[in-house]
């Protein structure tokens, strides 16, 4: 199981990538270490993990959308995700709460339990597997 800080790095590493991989249209790239990620992410529901669950979330969004054409996260179109991504980045490496309106309010699966049954079934898994 990773710790915090290798959680967040990680998250920080990846998201980064893939939104230069977006930018190339290197799209099949996005989300590579997603699955290896997820089963190694500390899991629980102490307060400082909220933002790092929502990263994830966001991250597994943005994959989904990309495996349905772009199609699958509402609002959130093709070209926002690298943008989205880099403000996550951001907030992630000053260590603070996720600040940008349409991560949170689309990903925050902890504050949000409307969100679809993806979101859910994530949020199930990093509360204690």
């Amino acid at each position: 199981m990773l710790t915090y800080a290798a959680a967040r790095d990680a998250l920080i590493e990846h998201l980064s990538r893939d939104a230069d991989m977006h930018d190339a249209e290197r799209y099949d790239e996005i989300g590579r270490r997603f699955d290896h990620i997820e089963h190694v992410f500390p899991h629980g529901t102490e307060p400082e993990l909220t933002k790092l669950h929502v990263a994830l979330s966001f991250w597994d969004g943005w994959i989904d959308a990309r495996n349905h054409g772009w199609q699958g996260q509402g609002n959130v179109k093709q070209a926002e995700w690298p943008a989205l991504a880099r403000s996550v980045v951001a907030d992630l490496a000053v260590d603070r709460d996720i600040t940008n309106p349409q991560v949170s309010t689309r990903f925050d699966i902890a504050a949000h339990s409307s969100l679809g049954d993806r979101a859910q079934i994530l949020a199930a898994r990093l509360r204690g597997r």
